[in-house]
């Protein structure tokens, strides 16, 4: 499955699933902050009565029977303050910076849909940032273009798509676009796409990741990493669905716990979804294998979450987080338990960047509030730990914190993280995030300090 279908609400990891598009834009439009814009389908405007909206002249026009356009864009500004950043391990007390991300998009329809083309310019920059990352700054680029071709096959449509593109899967444990960096996540190459009524999908891929660059049109493959795999959707009994998926990613050099050399790791996992009576649950078990410098890898994890939601005013949802993943027992060993999560979004933890499904143990309750249809507000609480103490804690990007490895201690700390998301507007949307990692003794023994996040972020979409 692509896509999950929740409530597209506050940037995390349950509330940024796309809705259903054609339903959902008949209501308002466009969608809220967080799905690919090569989801939405407009072709309900060509009824001159649902083009109620003021942007409906721009965002859709039919060019003849069979042919059509639709064009957006999207303007966010993104104010993020941070104290000790990184556990304070990279010599800054505070980091206070503006982000800003621009998009244009054109999606041309030939044929009936037979025949796609899409097209997305990006503008992304960074001002007053102290720690800079891959994903801050590549000013005007273009981030996704692809054309696809659709054709009938055994009952379903297949579609093939050639280019680069955004590419989300399940509740995006390892594959994402990642809508909260300023740079979304892309790759270049082939996917391939089966879909058959019923609820019945396949996916397969051949990707390289972009490497992103500082100036204008310079991003580009990463000639160095092969992606590719198979995700498949299949409907079990009643509300219950099931993912199974398989991924492989060879890397010409990688260097992880006192290994550096050449990488094959294979990732293999199902997870099991639905909903019904008010609760919901997804929950994925994930294994990896393979070689990295000559040794094999062996590693494991778990990514749930279970949630019920209540009746009544404020639509509270209860929810508890589970997720765990292997480290390392020995470095630089002939096996590498730690487990990588490849691509993953992280939106559960936030957007401070302090942990990731590696060498970890996180448990925690969750707390989703609605006191308006435009207002929704989050509130997640979690212990993590390390998984193995002689492994590091390790951040997005498969990066320690510096001196955490040599550590004794399990405990990471307490990460209590806040979300609130107000759309005031359809095409108008703020904002807040507030987190704090309280350290544990596993970060103070690696002369590390609690961090706190702050956000505040508006995006205008048409």
């Amino acid at each position: 499955m692509l896509f999950s279908q929740g409530i597209a609400a506050a940037p995390s990891l349950n509330l940024e699933q796309p809705p259903k598009p054609l339903n959902r834009l008949e209501v308002e439009r466009p969608l809220p902050p967080g799905p690919p814009r090569w989801i939405e389908d407009y072709r309900f405007l060509d009824d001159p009565a649902k083009r109620t909206d003021p942007f409906d002249g721009l965002r859709y026009q039919r060019l003849s029977e069979s042919a059509w356009l639709q064009t957006g864009g999207e303007a966010r500004y993104r104010f993020d303050t941070f104290r000790d950043p990184v556990f304070g391990r990279r010599g800054v007390n505070t980091d206070h910076y503006i982000q800003q991300r621009l998009q244009l998009h054109a999606d041309l329809h030939l044929f009936d849909d037979a025949v796609r083309t899409f097209v997305q310019l990006e503008n992304t920059r960074t001002w007053n940032k102290a720690i800079y990352g891959p994903f801050d700054q590549s000013r005007t680029e273009l981030h996704q273009a692809f054309i696809d071709l659709n054709t009938p096959l055994a009952g379903g449509k297949l579609m093939t798509r050639i280019g680069r593109q955004e590419l989300g899967y399940g509740e995006q444990v390892l594959v994402t676009y990642r809508d909260g960096p300023n740079i979304r996540i892309n790759f270049d190459g082939l996917r391939l796409s089966w879909n058959q009524p019923g609820g019945y999908r396949l996916d397969a891929f051949a990707l390289r990741p972009v490497v992103t660059g500082e100036d204008s049109f310079d991003d580009g493959s990463d000639n160095a990493v092969k992606f590719y795999g198979l995700y498949g959707t299949l409907p079990l009994a009643g509300s219950l669905q099931l993912d199974v998926y398989g991924f492989g990613q060879e890397k010409d050099q990688r260097s992880l716990n006192g290994l550096s050399g050449a990488e094959q790791r294979y990732t293999g996992g199902v997870r099991l979804f639905g909903k019904a009576d008010g609760w919901d649950w997804s929950w994925d078990l994930m294994g990896q294998g393979g070689h990295l410098d000559g040794a094999q890898i062996r590693a494991w994890a778990v990514s749930s979450e279970t949630g019920y939601r209540l009746a009544g005013a404020w639509k509270p949802r209860l929810a508890m987080r589970l997720d765990a993943a292997s480290g390392d027992d020995r470095p630089g060993d002939d096996r590498a338990g730690t487990f990588d999560p490849l691509y993953p979004k992280n939106g559960v933890y936030g957007n401070s960047g302090l942990t990731t499904l590696a060498n970890l143990y996180l448990v925690g309750p969750l707390l989703t509030l609605a006191p308006q249809p435009t207002l929704q507000l989050e509130s997640g609480l979690f212990a993590v730990w390390r998984q193995n103490t002689n492994d590091g804690v390790y951040l997005p990007g498969m990066v320690t914190v510096p001196g955490s490895a040599a550590s004794s201690a399990r405990k990471t700390g307490n990460l209590w993280r806040n979300n609130l998301r107000w759309r005031p507007l359809p095409y108008l949307t703020l904002d807040l995030e507030y987190s704090y990692f309280q350290a544990g003794a596993a970060i103070r023994q690696a002369d590390g300090d609690s961090t706190s996040y702050l956000s505040a972020a508006t995006t205008f979409r048409f």
